[in-house]
């Protein structure tokens, strides 16, 4: 995993998802790249969330500098709840994952219940097929007949202070319910003590390539 690539339906998920793994990536000498596919606006009077797209952007690179991230600029950015798979969409990811020469991609997982996250994963699985390693995570906590049950897992116990500190970068409509990341911490705890250590990120591979 030299040239990584992370792709979020909103600003948020990768860092609450990846964070660790990437920057653990970093450190060991690899290129970690991020990308998000929408602009993260969410009005919601019942949930209480009031996010705008320039708060996100930057709190998006912020995160990225104290992940070791490079983050893409999209070009094709489309509106919150409103992501839809479209081959030019498709695409235009693809010719991202060619120009930056990509081996490994992280995407959502496929039986999510958000609608971006849903068509984020529909779009990225066909973009990145040609990649060496796909693998997908989950950036929230929705149960469901096909629940998010990892199989790979990466320690991320000497990342997980940075993982933090990027998150505080988020304001706090990003924290649902002010407990979001909170939840996260003690789900990374909990995959770290399938492992044998203190925290840790986990992931179902659609494929991996690895050698003895």
């Amino acid at each position: 995993m030299k040239k990584v690539l992370a792709i979020g339906a909103h600003f948020d998920d990768v860092d609450l998802a990846v964070g660790g793994t990437l920057n653990q990536i970093h450190k060991n000498g690899g290129e970690c790249f991020k990308l998000t596919l929408t602009d993260n606006v969410t009005l919601s009077k019942n949930l209480k969330i009031n996010i705008d797209y320039i708060t996100s952007k930057k709190s998006s690179s912020e995160a990225c500098k104290i992940l070791g991230i490079k983050e893409i600029k999209n070009n094709k950015i489309v509106k919150c709840s409103k992501l839809t798979y479209s081959k030019e969409y498709m695409q235009y990811i693809e010719d991202i994952i060619y120009d930056n020469q990509i081996d490994t991609v992280f995407i959502h997982y496929d039986h999510d219940l958000n609608q971006d996250h849903i068509a984020a994963s529909e779009i990225c699985k066909t973009a990145s097929r040609h990649c060496m390693n796909i693998l997908m995570f989950q950036s929230n906590f929705y149960l469901n007949s096909n629940n998010f049950s990892p199989s790979l897992f990466f320690d991320i116990k000497n990342e997980i202070h940075n993982k933090k500190n990027s998150l505080k970068c988020y304001e706090n409509s990003h924290n649902r319910k002010n407990k979001l990341f909170d939840l996260t911490f003690k789900r990374n705890e909990i995959w770290g003590s399938y492992i044998g250590t203190t925290y840790a990120e986990g992931f179902i591979p659609i494929k991996l390539k690895h050698e003895f």
